[in-house]
């Protein structure tokens, strides 16, 4: 329908769901702008101060404007194709509210009043911005994603695969955790189970390690060693395969931008409790809205706060986080947003949360172990976390065409943990011998993180072709300051102590001796600087490439015995370049073929020596993919189809002549096919569902006993569908259900150690209820709606281990059965 002119619009007989809810007008006629892709102009105080009653059901175009328009006093014409003006209609009453800003209002776009007023100009970047954290928190369907070219580039024109979790499949699942929302996507596996710390996933076979995690753009590592929490998060784009043509160094398999929440001009206010079993308590707290009257200063704050044990005795997950927000509009030409956010985390040893091979995966004369079991040392173990952020996002529009960005953001992380976990099994395959890591101080133990990034991003005619230029620089530091380690030791008299039998623990006994002495163990530092330079080019109207490429430097030292008389000190210097084509051909608008290949690049740790004593060079990883994207019935229906070969070069390996050395001429190869589909096929109706085929092995290693070894938690295949159904009327409106089924074939425990551990698969199955209620204006709590859901994850109770740290002692049980209830209201 998109060559459709005015007029024809008008006359279209064809109809389509709409699902616009009553309400004030702005906000529905921003929805039916997204939902119909026509541009609405008008003077934004024509909408303030006006309420609409909604619609809900099948109509034409022409039908569902004019209903939504009923007793607004407004009537509308086509400017053009794409453009519908609004205006007072005759004979009507004359609503004059204050001149404001609006989401619905576009750059530079708007009319005359009646009044002789001006329209109030919005900038261009924050309307679109706005639109797409609408669409965020009410479809599945993803249309447009920022981190695969750091421009806003439709889904359909990016020659690589990106998928996206909205906040709505976020809040249907109630994944409160970065593993479980991430879980919907193809190709991601954990690495560690759910109920631990620390965000660790596997992406097409490979670790996302430290260096895989961003956050709005910006480099990240806090994520992956603290934990991430829903609470503030708008959506997570995942992009696959090295992406360092953009983001630098880091691991081939692929990185995760988290896009958290903004700030919006109209107010909002919402609130939930969640309980569970397992003494779950977890409460939520969003706000929103202007600060003045003509709506350029906007606030934010989200809120969290949980107390939580789980089903592994012990392992508590308690957790309180705030965010505040704020947005700037300075001028209809440049936002400023200024945004914080401090998280606390009060949990276990991770390693503690793992038992041994017998019993959980292979057979234990003794009987299985209980999933519930703890094997560090009770309530003496700790891992708590505190991260902070602060930072802010600028960005000006020159004019159509020019614009730029530039965006910082300053991290700190301060650890303190007592860790306690299983060596070995003694012979009789109860007893578990222990060892124990060490006590850090968390005033002492201190990380710091720098992160900016400046980009210029074009629109230009060049020899007939549409090019988008992109250019960019971006700093980078981390900084680990001096770690005090604070030894402990079982008494000599009884080392025994520190044994644990796993069929009848004992966790009276604190096992640890008395602190006995303390060394300034190391410090580190990384600092890296990237230019790097990309062009999108409309070389046919149905014909696009892009052609990019970074430069990068890094700069490392680590600093053993930081505080000592002698420290001795480790320094390394490293360059990359890592370039990228892309190709993407749409035989029909909606159907989209690409191919693309691109290089990644890691430097090694400033301590690593070759035996002729240089650095070893950085690793590097090159990505052959082609795919097919399609976008269905009205863009409702959204599908990607890959099929990848991913190298990982320059692996150290034992030196198969001198004892002690590695050298470089280790690979790793993953390959495979992958299938995501996103869906908002009717109103209420959505799916999202994967499918993955991942062949990843060791290809060369001078161990032969590594040679075609599966990569460690990689299952041949695996499958998900989750889906959700709210009726639209009669008796059952309001009410919901929703459901879902997530299987895995058996994984490979570890590359290393004796022989090759098979992790059984697994098939889980996830449903939901919900209800969602609007309430009558002026009810006494001021609310607009109530909403309640039911939600059951491992419905069936099935008993399965879900991740592995090695072959023998730390092997991870998934969650039983859980059920979590929540209640929430919106204002």
């Amino acid at each position: 329908m998109g060559c459709l002119s005015g007029l024809a619009w008008a006359q279209d007989q064809s109809v389509r769901q709409f699902d616009i809810p009553a309400g004030s007008l702005a906000p529905a006629l921003n929805r039916f702008a997204d939902e119909t892709s026509l541009q609405l102009v008008y003077d934004t105080k024509l909408a303030d101060g006006r309420t609409t009653a909604g619609i809900s059901g099948s109509y034409t175009v022409d039908q569902a404007l004019k209903l939504l328009l009923v007793g607004t006093g407004l009537d509308y014409r086509f400017a053009n194709d794409r453009t519908v003006t609004l205006q007072q209609a005759e004979g009507s009453a004359v609503i004059v509210p204050p001149v404001v800003a609006t989401e619905g209002t576009s750059s530079g776009a708007g009319m005359s009043s009646q009044t002789g007023q001006k329209p109030v100009k919005v900038p261009e970047i924050l309307v679109k911005e706005v639109r797409e954290r609408d669409n965020d928190t009410k479809s599945y369907v993803a249309e447009e994603a920022s981190t695969a070219t750091r421009t806003d580039t439709p889904v359909r024109d990016i020659p690589q695969s990106i998928q996206v979790v909205t906040r709505k499949i976020i809040e249907e699942q109630r994944a409160f955790r970065l593993q479980e929302a991430l879980q919907n996507v193809s190709g991601i596996t954990p690495s560690f189970p759910v109920t631990q710390q620390f965000d660790n996933i596997i992406i097409r076979g490979f670790q996302a390690n430290n260096n895989n995690f961003f956050r709005n753009g910006l480099f990240d590592q806090f994520n992956a060693q603290s934990g991430s929490d829903t609470y503030n998060i708008q959506r997570l784009e995942v992009l696959k395969g090295p992406s360092a043509v953009l983001y630098g160094l880091g691991d081939p398999g692929g990185i995760i931008n988290i896009v958290t929440s903004k700030p919006l001009p109209d107010p909002a206010y919402a609130g939930n409790v969640t309980l569970g079993n397992f003494n779950f308590y977890r409460s939520e707290i969003h706000g929103t809205g202007p600060l003045n009257a003509d709506r350029t200063l906007l606030w934010r704050l989200d809120v969290a706060g949980q107390k939580a044990n789980s089903f592994v005795d012990f392992a508590n997950r308690d957790l309180m986080a705030f965010a505040p927000s704020i947005t700037w509009l300075m001028s209809h030409k440049t936002t400023l947003t200024v945004q914080a956010e401090y998280i606390k985390r009060w949990y276990n040893n991770l390693a503690a949360l793992g038992v041994p091979v017998e019993g959980s995966v292979r057979p234990n004369i003794n009987g299985e172990i209980p999933r519930n079991r703890f094997t560090g040392f009770g309530d003496f173990d700790k891992n708590n976390r505190t991260t902070y952020r602060a930072g802010y996002d600028l960005t000006h529009q020159f004019n159509n065409n020019w614009s730029v960005r530039n965006a910082y953001q300053y991290s700190i992380l301060e650890s303190d943990q007592i860790a306690g976990f299983g060596l070995a099994l003694l012979a009789d395959q109860r007893t578990l011998t222990r060892g124990v890591g060490t006590g850090v101080e968390s005033s002492l133990n201190r990380q710091h993180l720098h992160s900016m990034v400046t980009n210029l991003v074009g629109h230009f005619k060049l020899l007939e072709t549409d090019h988008t230029l992109l250019t960019g620089v971006e700093l980078r530091q981390v900084r680990q300051n001096p770690v005090q380690i604070t030894n402990r030791r079982s008494p000599a008299s009884d080392p025994s102590l520190l044994n644990l039998d796993l069929f009848a623990p004992s966790y009276g006994v604190n096992p640890l001796s008395a602190p006995v002495t303390t060394n300034n163990l190391f410090a580190g530092d990384l600092k890296l600087v990237g230019v790097y330079i990309q062009d999108q080019i409309a070389l046919l109207s149905n014909l696009k490439f892009i052609g990019g490429v970074r430069f990068d430097y890094v700069y490392q030292s680590s600093t053993s015995g930081a505080v000592a008389s002698n420290p001795s000190e480790q320094t390394s210097d490293s360059t990359g370049v890592s370039p990228r084509l892309g190709l993407v051909y749409q035989p029909v608008e909606p159907v989209s073929l690409y191919t693309t290949w691109m290089r990644g690049y890691l430097p090694n740790s400033p301590g690593n020596f070759n035996p002729g004593g240089k650095l070893f060079d950085p690793e590097r990883s090159t990505l052959y993919e082609i795919g097919m994207k399609t976008f269905f019935f009205q863009n409702r229906l959204s599908t990607n189809l890959a099929w990848f070969h991913l190298t990982r070069e320059n692996l150290l390996t034992p030196d198969p002549f001198i004892p002690g050395f590695q050298v470089q001429t280790g690979e790793q190869r993953s390959q495979g096919i992958e299938f995501d589909v996103t869906a908002s096929l009717a109103a209420g109706w959505n799916i999202i569902a994967s499918y993955a085929y991942t062949d990843a092995e060791v290809t060369a290693d001078n161990n032969p006993t590594l040679i075609n070894k599966r990569l460690a938690l990689v299952p041949y295949n695996k499958a998900t569908l989750w889906s959700t159904y709210h009726f639209q009327e009669g008796v059952l409106k309001g009410f919901g259900l929703g459901g879902g089924v997530y299987g895995y074939t058996s994984r490979n425990a570890s590359i290393f150690g004796p022989g090759q551990v098979e992790i059984p698969g697994y098939v889980r199955a996830d449903a939901a209820l919900y209800y969602n209620h609007d309430l009558q204006v002026g009810n006494w709590l001021g609310a607009k709606e109530v909403n309640i859901a039911l939600n059951f994850r491992n419905l069936l109770d099935q008993r399965y281990v879900e991740a592995a740290g090695n072959t023998t002692t730390l092997f991870y049980f998934a969650e039983p059965r859980t059920v979590l209830a929540t209640v929430g209201l919106r204002f």
